[in-house]
């Protein structure tokens, strides 16, 4: 069960990462991972940012906590029925910069992901 303190307290470390990471990206780096459902939540006793995404290379939820002992980030991707599947710990702020390779671009290389979104079809 949480507090309304944790509660709160949520909140407001989400906001600030979710600052931190519009500061970092361009918009359309944020727009091509199909971020969607972003909320502030308590994960593994931590204030934390939660939202899904539908990136080439990670498709589900990414949680970005906050290990308030450390202060440092913790990153964790979560599929669409939220197993766990890959946790980075002890983060910098400066360090969510590896939210894109995790999401997005994984081990390609620019210009190998240039050519899978030339080659991806959109439908309007």
């Amino acid at each position: 069960m949480h507090t309304k303190e944790q509660e709160i307290k949520a909140h407001e470390v989400a906001q600030e990462i979710y600052r931190q990471i519009k500061a970092t990206f361009n918009i359309n780096v944020i727009w091509s991972w199909g971020m969607e459902k972003i909320q502030a939540l308590t994960y593994r006793e931590m204030p934390s940012l939660t939202f899904r995404v539908n990136g080439f290379n990670h498709k589900g939820w990414v949680v970005i906590s906050l290990n308030e002992g450390k202060d440092l980030y913790n990153i964790y991707l979560l599929d669409h029925l939220q197993n766990l599947k890959q946790i980075i710990l002890d983060l910098f702020c400066e360090d969510l910069k590896i939210l894109d390779t995790l999401i997005e671009t994984g081990d390609m290389s620019e210009r190998e992901y240039k050519d899978k979104i030339k080659n991806t079809v959109i439908y309007l």
